[in-house]
């Protein structure tokens, strides 16, 4: 399972600045929708996304793939790599 640290890079990244960044202003100075920014700060959710989102979020807090996001194969316990399996919600 992908674990991404968005949250937590925007936590450091209000921390440096000294104040609150909403979620608008993320999308705005990205591109993504303030939905999907939304479910990258959620913990629970699983996300679907696509490398140019990765990439203007890595741009955002000049930071490496591996600060935002990692692979954790121990999440699932049940091994599976066909998209249709790891996202069933998504089934269309």
């Amino acid at each position: 399972m992908m674990k991404f640290h968005f949250r937590e890079l925007l936590i450091e990244k209000e921390n440096q600045l000294g104040r609150r960044i909403p979620l608008r202003e993320v999308s705005e100075a990205t591109g993504i929708s303030v939905q999907v920014l939304s479910s990258l700060a959620s913990p629970a959710r699983q996300i679907v996304t696509n490398t140019a989102f990765v990439e203007s979020i890595c741009r955002y807090f000049a930071c490496a793939l591996s600060d935002l996001m990692e692979f954790d194969p121990g999440i699932d316990t049940e091994y599976s790599c066909h998209v249709d399996e790891l996202y069933p919600e998504r089934r269309r």
